[in-house]
């Protein structure tokens, strides 16, 4: 006699739920932290059984370190911390300016998608710019980023994007690409050039807000009036 509905439901969520244990057994197996961690350990426990108990409360500590980092609330908080003073509270009230410059990295390439890249975590940042720009916080675009190949030709991120934002017809203004960069210093001395070009006298600057800090130091630091607009929060 076959097992009736019940218990063949019963079954086949068992099975699920192993398989769903397997996997992420599978993907912590494979996480180069959780080799290194179990190496501390592995390294402590050597360091006390030959007698070298400073070494060994050294490698424990790295231990929980990592642990802490790794298995609690506190990298988030940490970097919660980092991001709250960039994050906007009211995006009517943020002033206008004469450009809105988006920071690169936030994207892959991949020529088999339609848009010929696939967004990573930090693409938040091209997100807010576009916003920005088709709510007419500024007539200008800026986009900056690296460069990767698309079918053997090289391309900039700003010329992927560029292309998007033509294609959908986002904006009324004019886009302009920054080159292809390879470092938010390269961006910088590339925004202060052509704010001297074009005459103008302040920007947005988007980008993650855990990367804004760095970033607003190094236009200020050009001489650049910069109002941060943090996002990938």
């Amino acid at each position: 006699m076959g097992l009736s509905f019940p218990d063949r439901l019963i079954e086949w969520c068992l099975i699920q739920m192993v398989d769903l244990r397997l996997s992420k057994l599978l993907d912590a197996a494979l996480d180069p932290l959780a080799w290194i961690w179990l190496g501390v350990l592995w390294w402590g426990i050597r360091c006390w059984r030959s007698g070298s108990k400073s070494r060994a409360v050294t490698a424990w500590s790295l231990f929980a370190l990592i642990w802490c980092l790794g298995a609690t609330p506190l990298s988030a908080t940490l970097l919660a911390q980092l991001e709250k003073p960039y994050a906007i509270g009211d995006w009517e009230g943020l002033p206008k300016a004469d450009a809105i410059v988006c920071l690169g990295g936030g994207l892959h390439p991949q020529p088999l998608e339609t848009l010929s890249f696939s967004a990573s975590d930090a693409s938040d940042r091209y997100l807010t710019a576009l916003d920005l720009y088709h709510r007419g916080h500024a007539s200008h675009l800026v986009f900056g980023g690296g460069t990767f190949r698309i079918q053997g030709e090289a391309i900039s991120e700003g010329e992927v994007l560029k292309a998007w934002v033509e294609r959908w017809g986002l904006g009324n203004g004019e886009v302009h690409l920054l080159g292809r960069m390879t470092t938010t210093r390269d961006e910088c001395v590339e925004v202060k050039a052509l704010m001297e070009e074009q005459g103008w006298q302040r920007i947005l600057l988007v980008t993650s807000a855990w990367h804004m800090q760095r970033s607003l130091a190094l236009f200020e630091k050009a001489g650049i009036e910069a109002i941060p607009v943090g996002c990938d929060l």
